[in-house]
């Protein structure tokens, strides 16, 4: 009887059991870091499920399990933790940081990676690092932070971006990177007017419509192992955009306000009108003494009533242009102004077990450091996924952005008074800037200044905008076919309309005078279809694991733009087309592309140990001739992580992993239709009547830029604390697309050819050590090193500098041996001290002959380093303490150079005595001062000392602190605010560099020519957390 007792006891137990492990219950808990600190964003999945959720801001996380689930918690650079559901109902989980993050999950191509496994070269860069930077544009925030990339930007509100990686990989080709969000390529093509260019375009930023609070990630994929499965458009690198998804549990809501100022960081040390006075006087005694027959510097200097009659007639001449009136204008202080920022965020993320979404919306509103320009954008997005069943996922992503951006043609521009910012910087004190009636013309100046050309009348009364409208998207499905084999398909759509209005109204710039206002209006839109479609199998058996990839991509572009273009407009309040009262010019194009797509990939490792993999990718372009359509792309890549063997177990060896790729990239030509000849319309006509010409001479045969990449590289971590990556890099592009010289007989002078090969090769090193990390406090701190060196090893002919009576001589060539921003200058050689001239090195193939020669037309040529940096990286630092975050960034570059060609202009030494100088042309040479390192003024300087030369020859070396920022991260406040922060930060604080006021890092060639100034700017930003 007793032994049946305890039978029935026992089978009661087991019954309870069994119900008690089949009971799903809600668990939930706070995920900290180790240093105490609460963790938003972990990763909590029910293992072996599709049943997840994230921490909230307050680390906080809730879902259903099962007794006997394993939750696992994942975070980027923390290691997995695994938890058994208990009977408890409270789960708290510590992460601490990964040996070199071994756990990472990275978005790669067309799929996803652990760190450990991957083979290749790239980084990421999470949301947290994206928002520290106050920019319109994310990609400017990766300066700094990415070993091997470099940006140079505009300082205008939604402006141009520049980013290379691991150099410059085209001399005409397209040297940007590709872009893709959310699995999707994204176009980011920029050039998309017609027609004349008299009003200079506004310029847009592609890029800037894609709100920065919206990205979870961003991976910069820089090796042939990591990009070559996007083949021929990925010879650049490729930066892969992630975006924040929804997840299971209670709907998280999160408000995000900021606002601030900005200022340019830079100052121009100009003359002021006294200075600009006797400057003037001087040139022009300087000139009478030249042109007077047996006259002699010193002779005349010497002489007091001699040097005063030419004294008193060059004061003449001066009274009789400017008058007597000392106005002292500050051009600058009236173009310039502080700019203001407003943003405001509003998101919410939430779901189900079968259904997340993620739904936000922003607002940008940016005056810019000119007048009469700003930005503001208006954004929304939404990102919904569904598990329809269990072996079928839905999904869609979707933004819809427009822009609205003020901007006149400033960067990098000359365009005569087109450019406002141009004319504010060489126009003279001694010109008004206001009159009685407002703004004023020149018609009292010489007529050699541009006439009408008042930079703020152009600004104030004209018109310059540009306007974006923008839907992405992309609809996918997935399905689970067997536990090991999936297959996705996506749709992706990207359409952008951009409507451009330049005006140059009737009073002021291009637009006064007889033309009675001038207007160009621009209607350009974009159409791109993407479809893919990927079949991937991943399995492991026992020591082994396997993953293949295999995939078929189509996209289509349309592109068309149609431009008007007149002056005498009658109705300055209506800007369209029935303005214009005479037509200069009616054009436009229309243009198709489209790229069929096979590619596959196989990664194997066993034991986790070794690990190889392979690449291919075939892909057909339209833009080329039928024999020539065709490219094959490919790579292999393999990787041994060290540490798993026995004989490399050593205390404080954490993780050591070698890996080393190798493979193929492509680059298309620019141009939709550049291999074959075509005829185009005349707008403008020819005696009133249009007509057809012959627009582009035919190459079948023109293909591919090929790039050739190999990789190698090491990953450490030492005694949990200190990671470093080293890759070397070297980077072969062959087939350059060159405007290569033809016959005459052609037609043309120069046809689009595959000829040259260029190399990029150099060093990167990434380091990051954690100094303190207790409850309270804790400090990490990395940076980065990039070495980089670039020579074309190919060419058929030098590419040599033109010459502009406007700009001065171009200081640039492109030349076998050398980089491909190599200055071409003279080589000065400083003052004559018994004439005052400027004086040069005479050169013999670029070589010093010992002689000196005051003729510049007789010193010749030779080149003088090159405008990319040798070194180049940033340095981070955070410091927490309680519930304050400290963090500072400072960007370096060594070893550049930068040439100044504003001082054709500006240091002219009397070139345009009617223009403005820097208060370096204080004190020149004269008979009483034979020691100064200014050369003798004399307006109009036949001499044409101002020519280029190393006299403006600058090393560009910098360090910019450009990041701070300070947050308080605030608790929960009563039931609604679960958390939040409050925070204060600055961009572009301090710059230390020999270039004066100028931000070498916005110079995108080496040539530095009146840009916009880069902005310094302060936040204060709130974010809340419902």
């Amino acid at each position: 009887m007793k032994n049946k007792l305890q039978l029935i006891l026992t089978l009661f137990l087991v019954l309870i059991l069994q119900s008690s492990i089949a009971q799903e219950k809600t668990v939930s808990g706070i995920v900290t870091g180790e240093d105490g600190i609460p963790m938003p964003g972990v990763t909590v999945m029910v293992k072996g499920t599709k049943t997840g959720t994230q921490t909230n801001f307050d680390g906080k996380y809730s879902l259903k399990a099962n007794i006997g689930d394993v939750l696992n918690f994942s975070f980027m650079g923390k290691k997995v933790v695994n938890r058994v559901v208990g009977i408890e109902d409270v789960i708290d989980v510590k992460m601490q940081k990964s040996a070199e993050a071994l756990d990472e999950v990275m978005v790669v191509a067309y799929g996803s990676s652990d760190k450990r496994s991957f083979t290749g070269a790239a980084e990421t860069v999470n949301s947290e690092a994206l928002t520290r930077s106050s920019t319109a544009s994310f990609e400017t925030a990766l300066q700094g932070k990415v070993s091997g990339i470099n940006i140079s930007t505009s300082g205008q509100p939604g402006g141009k971006s520049n980013v290379q990686i691991r150099g410059i990989g085209s001399i005409s080709g397209n040297t940007q990177p590709l872009y893709v969000l959310d699995g999707v390529v994204i176009n980011t093509n920029s050039n998309l007017r017609a027609g004349d260019d008299m009003v200079g375009s506004t310029g847009y930023n592609p890029l800037s419509t894609i709100n920065s609070e919206d990205i979870k990630s961003i991976t910069v994929l820089k090796d042939a192992a990591a990009s070559s499965l996007y083949g021929s458009r990925a010879a650049n690198g490729v930066v892969i955009i992630t975006t924040k998804k929804g997840k299971d549990g209670e709907t998280e809501i999160t408000l995000g306000v900021e606002t601030g100022y900005s200022q340019n960081l830079t100052e121009e040390n100009l003359i002021n009108n006294d200075q600009f006075k006797d400057l003037w006087i001087e040139g022009q005694i300087n000139q009478y003494i030249q042109n007077s027959e047996n006259a002699e510097f010193t002779r005349v200097y010497a002489n007091n009533s001699l040097y005063s009659s030419y004294e008193n007639q060059a004061t003449s001449d001066y009274t009789d242009i400017y008058g007597s009136n000392n106005v002292n204008s500050d051009w600058l202080d009236a173009i310039y102004q502080n700019g203001l920022i407003q943003k405001y965020n509003l998101s919410a993320r939430g779901g189900n077990e079968k259904t997340s979404f993620y739904i936000s919306g922003n607002f940008l509103d940016q005056t810019g450091t000119i007048i009469e320009t700003g930005l503001k954008r208006y954004s929304g997005r939404l990102n919904l996924e569904n598990q329809a069943k269990d072996w079928l996922k839905l999904g869609v992503n979707l933004t819809v952005a427009k822009s609205e951006r003020d901007a006149a043609n400033f960067d990098g521009s000359y365009a005569g008074g087109l450019n406002p910012l141009y004319m504010a910087r060489v126009l003279p004190p001694a010109a008004s800037i206001y009159d009685s009636e407002g703004y004023r013309g020149f018609a009292n100046l010489p007529n050699d200044i541009e006439k009408n050309a008042n930079p703020i009348g152009v600004l104030k009364v004209g018109d310059y905008e540009n306007t974006e409208f923008r839907v992405r998207g992309d609809a996918f499905a997935e399905f689970q076919i067997l536990e090991a084999l999936s297959f996705k398909t996506t749709f992706g759509i990207d359409q952008q309309t951009i409507d451009e209005t330049l005006y140059d109204n009737k009073e002021f710039g291009a637009g006064g005078g007889i033309w009675n206002g001038v207007l160009n209006r621009v209607k350009s839109e974009v159409l791109q279809y993407t479809t893919t479609n990927v079949l991937n199998y991943n399995d492991n058996f026992e020591n082994h694991g396997l993953d293949i990839l295999v995939g078929q991509e189509s996209q289509v572009s349309k592109m068309s733009s149609i431009n008007v273009y007149g002056y005498d407009i009658l109705d300055s309040e209506l800007l369209s087309a029935s303005s214009i009262g005479t037509l200069w010019s009616h054009t436009g194009f229309a243009e198709n592309y489209s790229l069929l797509s096979y590619f596959s990939q196989i990664s194997y490792d066993f034991d986790q140990k070794y690990y190889v993999a392979a690449s291919f990718r075939r892909d057909g372009s339209s833009r080329f001739g039928k024999d020539s359509r065709w490219g094959t792309f490919w790579s292999v890549s393999g990787g041994w992580v060290a540490t798993e063997e026995d004989f490399l177990k050593i205390d404080g060896l954490e993780y050591l992993k070698f890996r080393g790729s190798y493979g193929t990239n492509g680059n298309l030509p620019p141009q939709y239709y550049a291999a074959l000849a075509f005829f185009a319309t005349d707008g403008k006509g020819y005696g009133g009547e249009s007509g057809l010409s012959y627009g582009q001479l035919q190459n079948p045969d023109l293909s591919w830029e090929l790039s050739k990449n190999f990789n190698i590289g090491v990953d450490v971590n030492l005694l949990s604390n200190l990671d470093l990556t080293v890759n070397y890099f070297r980077k072969k592009t062959e087939d350059l697309l060159l405007n290569v010289p033809v016959s005459l007989s052609t037609g043309f002078m120069t046809q689009l050819q595959n000829y040259g090969s260029m190399i990029n090769k150099g060093w990167e090193f990434e380091v990051g050590y954690n100094f303190v990390s207790t409850e309270d406090f804790s400090w990490s701190s990395s940076a980065n090193l990039t070495i980089l060196d670039n020579k074309i090893t190919k060419l058929k002919n030098d590419i040599v500098p033109t010459y502009s009576s406007r700009y001065g001589q171009d200081p640039l060539i492109i030349k076998e041996g050398e980089s491909i921003y190599s200055f071409y200058l003279r080589d000065y050689a400083g003052v004559d001290p018994s004439t005052g001239y400027a004086q040069y090195h005479i050169l013999d193939d670029g070589k010093r002959t010992g002689e000196l020669t005051t003729n510049a037309q007789e010193a010749g040529y030779g080149i003088f380093g090159d405008a990319l940096q040798d070194f180049q990286g940033g340095l981070f630092n955070q410091l927490n303490y309680k519930n304050f975050t400290f963090d500072f960034q400072f960007t370096f570059g060594l070893g550049g150079k930068v040439y100044d060609r504003t001082a054709f202009k500006r240091d002219d030494d009397g070139f345009a005595p009617q223009y403005t100088n820097t208060v370096a042309q204080l004190d020149p040479w004269n008979p009483n001062n034979t020691d100064a390192t200014v050369p003798i003024r004399i307006n109009g300087n036949p001499t044409f000392s101002n020519d280029v030369s190393t006299r403006h020859l600058y090393d560009s070396d910098y360090l910019k602190l450009r990041n701070v920022k300070l947050t308080y991260n605030l608790p929960s406040l009563w039931d609604t605010i679960t958390g939040g922060s409050v925070y204060v930060q600055g961009d572009n604080l301090f710059l230390l560099t020999e270039l004066d006021g100028y931000d070498p890092e916005a110079v995108v060639d080496g040539v530095n020519f009146f840009q916009v100034p880069t902005a310094r700017t302060i936040l204060l930003g709130l974010q809340l957390q419902f």
